[in-house]
């Protein structure tokens, strides 16, 4: 009873470990992005105060329209198109 016990209390810390560290990547990750996204806003002289309130969708496009590497008065209207959604 006693190994099985052990077992069980392994197992679930063992799972909050691996939900922890999930947690901590996946933020890592979306704190990756609004950075990439505020870093494109400023070059493109559009405010960035309000990244947070971007919808997931408004930032993909974003990020689409960085990965392009375009930039200029056509890509901040893009963009600005975006964030007035």
């Amino acid at each position: 009873m006693k190994r099985t016990i052990t077992a069980v209390a392994t197992a679930a810390m063992l799972s909050v470990s691996t939900l922890t560290g999930a947690a901590f990547a996946a933020e890592s990750e979306m704190n990756m992005v609004v950075d990439a996204v505020t870093r494109l806003l400023v070059e493109l002289r559009i405010p960035s105060d309000n990244v947070g309130d971007l919808t997931i969708d408004q930032v993909r496009r974003i990020v689409q329209i960085a990965d392009s590497h375009e930039m200029g008065d056509a890509t901040r209207a893009q963009v600005l198109k975006i964030i007035d959604e």
